[in-house]
């Protein structure tokens, strides 16, 4: 199955001059888990929880203060939605990451994750926890 298939759409976006205070605000208001940080239109990197709660809780930082683009993971890792869905398992483990924006043709369109990839092939779990 190709990686288009089953990723996750919308993909939410926000600039990488937005506060982290907004952008955790989004999260928890459309119970999701990362955001995609984009610098003129492009994905640039990416806003997960546990960069929040590392880069901003853990060091005592006002979350008003601090742009997106201070603690965002970058470079950000894409896929093709064109891959197929053993391809993303295998980028996902060898770069250790738990979420891969997917794009066509350069635009950004949904997003995959390893719980998407695992629900659907337990037998990956291998290459991520051991």
């Amino acid at each position: 199955m190709k990686v288009r298939d089953i990723m996750s759409r919308p993909i939410i976006t926000e600039d990488e001059n937005t506060a982290v205070t907004k952008v955790t605000e989004d999260m928890e208001e459309l119970g999701i888990g990362s955001v995609v940080i984009t610098s003129e239109g492009k994905p640039t990197g990416i806003i997960t929880e546990r960069d929040v709660a590392l880069k901003v809780l853990l060091k005592d930082k006002r979350g008003s203060e601090v742009k997106a683009k201070e603690i965002m993971s970058s470079p950000l890792v894409l896929i093709e939605s064109e891959a197929l869905e053993d391809e993303a398992c295998k980028l996902a483990a060898r770069k250790r990451i738990k979420r891969i924006p997917v794009v066509e043709n350069g635009v950004l369109i949904g997003i995959i994750s390893i719980r998407d990839l695992l629900t659907r092939k337990p037998e990956y779990v291998k290459d991520f926890y051991f």
